[in-house]
């Protein structure tokens, strides 16, 4: 199949995977592959790909205010910045949520990937006996975490899977101990991941 037709192909496999966008919402995505079907049949590729890159840009920009709404909400001094959503396409696939927040010169950024290659990457981790130094494995609400800290830099993260699709994690900055990064690990709200994963 040519890049063309996979990326059509592609494209409308997300629509199908995707009910979690209201159909009023999804009005437009439907309308964009089918005239992206019509261009690709008439061989005009320029066309067909400008408006299946569209619907994943609007299918992306959606699924990331769904999944921003998971995120973890930092109390405290922290203050939070905005939420950020980026495609992975040219890293292998997927789509990141993030959030970064700041409290003095400590710094925390949460970061929620769907559909990446990353997830085998730390499963594989979660179910092996890693030699990184300063990680282990531990508990965060009722999952299976990495966390890695070093206290002689100030730098850790903690990271999971949920659900077999999507990969959490924490990354913090001049942080004195581990308790920033369990904290907002115990932020996210896995169960509504799961329920939406679920849809």
């Amino acid at each position: 199949m040519s890049l063309s037709g996979l990326r059509f192909a592609a494209a409308f496999a997300l629509v199908l995977v995707c009910p979690l966008v209201s159909a009023a919402a999804a009005d437009d995505v439907p309308a964009r592959l089918d005239n992206a079907r019509a261009a690709y049949q008439k061989g005009d590729i320029a066309r067909a790909a400008r408006e299946i890159e569209a619907a994943l840009t609007q299918l992306h920009d959606r699924l990331g205010k769904i999944f921003a709404e998971t995120l973890p909400n930092l109390g405290g001094q922290w203050k939070a910045e905005t939420v950020e959503t980026e495609s992975l396409g040219e890293i292998g696939g997927g789509l990141s949520v993030s959030r970064a927040f700041t409290r003095g010169d400590a710094s925390l950024n949460v970061s929620l990937l769907l559909d990446s290659p990353e997830v085998a990457s730390v499963q594989a981790m979660l179910s092996g006996n890693s030699a990184q130094p300063n990680l282990k494995k531990v508990k965060v609400g009722g999952e299976d975490a990495l966390l890695r800290f070093d206290a002689a830099t100030g730098t850790g993260e903690i990271t999971m899977v949920v659900g077999g699709r999507v990969v959490l994690e924490v990354q913090g900055d001049n942080i004195n101990n581990t308790d920033p990064l369990l904290e907002a690990a115990a932020g996210w709200n896995v169960g509504k991941i799961k329920t939406l994963l679920a849809n």
